[in-house]
C-alpha cells in the first residue's frame, strides 16, 4: 500500500484541542458513576477539588484522633471526624475557586491595560532573524519600555467590583532595569 508522506506523520495536538493535562493522575481514583470523574477532569477548578479534599481529610483525621485522645467514644469520634471533613471541604473549595477567579480577572485586566490579546488573536510567529526583540541594543537607543505594577486587593462578593478607571489609577508605571541604570 502506498501512503503519502504526510499521512504517516502524526501531529501533536495543540493546547486548545488537547484534553485535560495528564498531570491530574489523582482523578483516576474517582468513581465514573454519574460522570463524576469526567466532570472533575474537565473542570478548570479540579485543583481546587483536590486541595479542598486534602485539607478536609487532614483536618477531619486530626479532629478524630483528638476526640479519641480526649477519651470520647470511638463512634462519636468518627462522626466528628466526618463532620469536620465536610465542614472544611466546603469553604475550602469555595475560597479556592473565588481566589482563582479573582486572579484570572486581574490578569485579564492587566493584559487589557497593556493591550495584549488572547492567543487565538495573536499574529503568526515571526522568523527569528526578523524578530524585533532579539535585536542587539545600541548604546544611543533611548526607546522606553513600559512595565506596570499594581496591587489590587481582592474584593468580597458583596463589595462592588473595581471600575476600569480605578484599576488604571492603581497600576503604576515602573521603569525597566535598562533605563534605570543610567
Amino acid at each position: 500500500s502506498s501512503e503519502t508522506p504526510s499521512a504517516s506523520i502524526t501531529e501533536t495536538p495543540s493546547a486548545s484541542t488537547a484534553g485535560p493535562p495528564t498531570t491530574a493522575s489523582w482523578t483516576k481514583y474517582l468513581p465514573e458513576t454519574f460522570g463524576i470523574r469526567e466532570n472533575i477532569e474537565n473542570s478548570p477548578y479540579r485543583f481546587c477539588v483536590r486541595e479542598a479534599a486534602l485539607w478536609g481529610i487532614a483536618t477531619g483525621t486530626a479532629m478524630g484522633f483528638h476526640r479519641l485522645r480526649m477519651k470520647s467514644h470511638p463512634f462519636f469520634a468518627t462522626n466528628i471526624a466526618f463532620v469536620t471533613t465536610f465542614l472544611v471541604v466546603s469553604p475550602s473549595y469555595y475560597f479556592c475557586f473565588r481566589r482563582r477567579d479573582h486572579k484570572e480577572s486581574v490578569i485579564e485586566l492587566m493584559m487589557r491595560a497593556n493591550d495584549f490579546r488572547h492567543e487565538e488573536e495573536a499574529p503568526p510567529e515571526i522568523d527569528l532573524k526578523e524578530h524585533p526583540f532579539l535585536e542587539e541594543k545600541k548604546k544611543d537607543d533611548d526607546q522606553l519600555r513600559k512595565e506596570f505594577v499594581g496591587r489590587l486587593k481582592e474584593r468580597k462578593e458583596w463589595q462592588p467590583n473595581y471600575k476600569e478607571s480605578e484599576i488604571l489609577e492603581e497600576l503604576k508605571e515602573v521603569k525597566s532595569s535598562s533605563s534605570s541604570s543610567r
